[in-house]
């Protein structure tokens, strides 16, 4: 057991679970105190079967978790804002942290009983080009029988599809990655700090992610531009966007642009992309917009705002049920005890 044990992997959980350690002792009934807890995380003490499994209990995954073994996952390829790469420690770091959540999951759709399956309908699509990058948008709309219209929650899509969307507190250069749990759960992790982001870029990053776990893209493509294509052809198909505003135009107004931008929940930025790439709008009128606009508001202050929040629910309202079937169970015990009391006076 003290040889199994791996300290670093209680730490990492607790701080995902957002818990400090008199937390986490409360948690585990004060079986284990906070102390001792603290003692396990710096290696100084191995905690016995019985407190493992208390504590694996509280944190919602198995005492597998903390010796290394159980679930698994494939350690993402790390997409950042910068060009600093993670030490190995952060990396580590890292894995452990994204294992614990995905499990975390996985463990919470098991206890509820309601586990949402994943196909994926683009398995061994190819996308070479910009036109494939469109057909696979389109065909992943139609195989979830979306039509054209605009996506109100991208997060909610997600989870009712069977995507585990997550949160973590990843570091500032990373908004968001994604992996495979298991070989067979795909895994879309959010940057917990919103600060960084916003509500249209987020929506962005989950469909960019999602176009890494589906599509069949060579390193020598260009993945990350296929994968724009993708996502901004998902949120805003062609033959809606050509509706809105023709299929070809010499001039795009900033008002049209802020109005396609809160409703279909794309920025601007990626809006003016897209026109440029589905050759609405030349190169130069392109390179107008970034030069003379978008440069001199990257952060697209004052632009207005898509209205829906983009973050994930899915596990909590999993843990609402969880805790309704542990207080209705709770309720049966106590009246199976008051009847064996009642029948026993009656004796």
């Amino acid at each position: 057991m003290k040889k199994e044990f791996c300290a670093e992997r209680l730490k990492s959980a607790r701080l995902a679970a957002g818990l400090s350690l008199e937390e986490l002792s409360v948690l585990c009934g004060r079986i284990v105190s906070r102390q001792s807890l603290s003692n396990y995380e710096t290696g100084r003490m191995s905690p016995r079967e019985s407190s493992l499994d208390k504590v694996a209990k509280a944190l919602g995954v198995s005492p597998e978790y903390f010796k290394n073994k159980g679930f698994t996952i494939d350690m993402p390829a790390l997409r950042s804002t910068s060009n600093n790469p993670l030490s190995s420690e952060e990396e580590k770091k890292l894995q452990n942290t994204l294992t614990y959540l995905a499990e975390r999951y996985i463990n919470s759709e098991k206890q509820a009983q309601i586990i949402t399956a994943f196909h994926n309908p683009l398995q061994g699509f190819s996308v070479a080009n910009q036109q494939q990058a469109e057909q696979a948008a389109l065909s992943l709309r139609e195989h979830w029988q979306l039509g054209n219209g605009a996506i109100t929650s991208v997060c909610r899509l997600f989870e009712r599809k069977g995507i585990k969307v997550m949160e973590a507190d990843l570091p500032k250069e990373i908004l968001g990655l994604s992996t495979w749990g298991e070989e067979k759960y795909p895994l879309i992790v959010l940057n917990i700090d919103r600060r960084l982001t916003t509500s249209e870029r987020t929506r962005f990053t989950l469909l960019h992610e999602l176009g890494h776990l589906l599509l069949t893209i060579s390193p020598s493509d260009d993945p990350e531009r296929l994968c724009n294509q993708f996502a901004a052809c998902f949120l805003l198909p062609r033959a809606t966007l050509i509706e809105e505003i023709g299929s070809q135009r010499d001039f795009i107004t900033l008002e049209e642009a802020i109005d396609l931008h809160t409703t279909y929940g794309i920025s601007v930025a990626a809006l003016i992309h897209q026109m440029k790439d589905l050759c609405i709008i030349s190169i130069e009128h392109y390179n107008y917009w970034f030069d003379e606009i978008i440069s001199k508001n990257k952060t697209e202050q004052g632009w207005g705002e898509y209205p829906f929040d983009e973050r994930p629910q899915r596990e909590k309202r999993l843990n609402a049920i969880i805790n309704h079937n542990n207080k209705n169970n709770e309720t049966k015990k106590d009246k199976v005890k008051l009847n064996n009391k009642k029948h026993t006076n009656h004796e």
